[in-house]
């Protein structure tokens, strides 16, 4: 699993998260046009979903079907799915962008609405961007991952601690994210009406909540190695492509 993995951490530029429909379709063939020579990877139960669309085009360049780099991943991805009632693929897609230290692409409003149970933030804008204001917006949600992802990881090794400190591990991870909100200052200078165009997802903060309030959830949860685990509980950013933030998909 894992040398399958590496060569595609290097050359990824985020993550597809999608639902049905005919704007999903649009969307993707818009960033087909604009990751014409990096790499866009589609998590397994997207692919599956979505298979009449990715058939043939998970060569690269834009799209690539990701692997685990760790099976305790894929079961971990399960096991948040059992305990939140989230369907799977919107954990599978929170989980490997963070172990691809990638941002993740909700495209359409739908999915969108289904990251929600791990949105701990948001940013909104009241400005249309133009090509150039999308490129520069994706860079700034890839550098928000990066510098998120050595100290949220690390962070989120108190989960296994007998110390947790609940009240203090939501603050500290809530605070980093106030603190990174003010690089999407540019969002802030129009004057349309607002929209969510980048969510903070966070699955720590409710694990976290959850080992508190439920035994069984806790004794289950610290059966997961910390080592492997901690890779996919970053602090993730999901920039939201739908028909009404993109206009014309020219």
């Amino acid at each position: 699993m894992f040398v399958e993995y590496a060569p595609l951490v290097k050359n990824l530029r985020g993550v597809v998260f999608s639902r049905f429909g005919e704007e999903t379709n649009e969307i993707l063939s818009w960033l087909t046009k604009r990751f014409r020579y990096r790499n866009l990877g589609v998590p397994p139960s997207i692919v599956e979903k979505l298979s009449d669309f990715f058939k043939d085009k998970l060569g690269g360049k834009p799209f690539i079907k990701l692997v685990y780099p760790f099976k305790n991943l894929e079961k971990l991805g399960n096991f948040l799915s059992e305990s939140f009632n989230v369907e799977f693929d919107v954990v599978e897609t929170v989980v490997m962008a963070s172990a691809y230290v990638s941002p993740i692409f909700a495209v359409g409003e739908e999915a969108s609405k289904s990251l929600e149970t791990f949105c701990v933030d948001y940013v909104e804008s009241n400005i249309r961007l133009n090509d150039f204001g999308w490129k520069l917006h994706f860079r700034i949600v890839d550098y928000t991952v990066l510098d998120m992802y050595k100290w949220s990881t690390f962070h989120v090794k108190q989960l296994w601690s007998s110390k947790l400190d609940l009240t203090s591990f939501v603050k500290e991870r809530q605070k980093k994210v106030l603190l990174d909100k003010k690089r999407y200052w540019r969002l802030q200078k129009g004057n349309e009406k607002p929209v969510k165009v980048v969510l903070y997802l966070d699955p720590a903060q409710l694990i976290a909540k959850k080992i508190v309030e439920d035994r069984n959830f806790k004794r289950r949860f610290l059966k997961f190695p910390v080592e492997e685990t901690e890779a996919g509980l970053a602090v993730e950013t999901a920039i939201v492509l739908s028909e009404s933030l993109l206009g014309d998909l020219g």
